[in-house]
């Protein structure tokens, strides 16, 4: 029987463990990836599984052994706590489930370097949501860095934060330090540290200083990282879990600065007296990241190909965030293990 083209063309079988919170926008971009299609679902909030069971038209899994137990069940996306990560993908690698994991990979680097190597061995595909990358800002910046308009790169300041621990809805499990080790760092601060080694190289040594600034009891939910690249260019991080949203990335060279905001990107240029200034807006990006990430996991399923963001990308991510956490119970200097 001739069924060349069936394979590329026909939807990839998804399900979705984790629907509610994140997993909404998860499965918004799900809905509208050109090679998935969502056969079924799970929530611990059996009534959230429920709805998306109908909006989907899948099946509500009654537990997630019951999900990844589906036979018609190709891959699994895990929208899960952090803590829950190593089980969960591990359990699914056995049950053959190509893996979409969201980040961090896992909560310890230990963690992480098995569910690689499950992958490797397995010859199953596991990707990292590590969607901020693919990104609009930075990924224009990458362009403006690989043309060289900021000549010689000098250095990079950042703050990702956010005002999630004022609220009264975040899970309890955030601030636990065992299942969410430095707070800030593992929640936000991660996706910036995964868009440098895609835009400057990976980052060696790390020194952070972290306290209890606002949260209810005596999590540390305000941090600040100095660190040094591959390269030797020197770097900042600031993250907050209790202030106003702010998402800003500056990367100065010896001719231009370009400054990536969450809907813009900002080019300042100063070479030879002549200066200018250009503002790119992406206002209209929408869940663009988001959905380039699913479809990447459904064509790497299809072909076997390894995602941009693998596992060794999401475990290395995750030293870093681990170095930092050293460096904060230290007050040393921590060099980063490499993957």
């Amino acid at each position: 029987m001739d069924t060349s083209g069936t394979a590329s063309t026909e939807k990839v079988k998804i399900a979705q463990a984790g629907v509610g919170s994140h997993g909404r926008t998860i499965r918004n971009a799900v809905a509208k990836a050109r090679n998935l299609q969502l056969v079924a679902c799970y929530d611990v909030n059996q009534e959230e599984s429920q709805k998306v069971a109908e909006e989907f038209q899948c099946r509500a899994a009654r537990s997630f052994e019951d999900l990844i137990a589906d036979p018609q069940v190709e891959g699994v996306l895990l929208i899960t706590p952090n803590h829950l990560h190593f089980s969960q993908v591990m359990a699914a690698f056995s049950q053959g489930k190509h893996v979409f994991v969201e980040k961090p990979i896992s909560t310890t680097v230990d963690e992480g370097v098995k569910m690689v190597d499950g992958a490797r061995e397995l010859g199953l595909t596991l990707e990292v949501g590590h969607n901020t990358r693919r990104r609009r800002p930075v990924r224009k910046a990458k362009t403006l860095l690989e043309e060289g308009r900021l000549g010689t790169l000098v250095g990079v300041e950042s703050n990702v934060s956010y005002n999630a621990g004022l609220t009264t809805t975040y899970p309890k499990w955030k601030v636990e330090r065992d299942k969410c080790p430095l707070l800030p760092m593992t929640q936000l601060g991660i996706h910036y540290v995964d868009a440098f080694h895609y835009l400057v190289g990976l980052i060696t040594k790390v020194q952070c200083f972290a306290r209890h600034a606002a949260m209810e009891g005596d999590v540390l939910d305000s941090t600040a990282a100095l660190f040094q690249f591959e390269s030797g260019v020197l770097g900042t991080m600031s993250s907050h879990y209790v202030t106003p949203a702010v998402f800003e990335i500056r990367i100065s060279g010896t001719e231009g600065v370009v400054t990536m905001f969450d809907q813009s990107l900002r080019l300042e240029i100063d070479k030879g007296g002549k200066q200018s200034r250009e503002r790119f807006d992406y206002s209209d990006e929408g869940l663009e990241s988001f959905i380039l990430e699913v479809e990447e996991f459904g064509d790497c399923i299809r072909t076997g190909q390894k995602p941009e963001t693998d596992g060794k990308v999401g475990l290395q991510a995750l030293a870093v965030v681990e170095a930092m956490t050293n460096s904060v119970e230290t007050g040393r200097v921590v060099q980063v293990s490499r993957y």
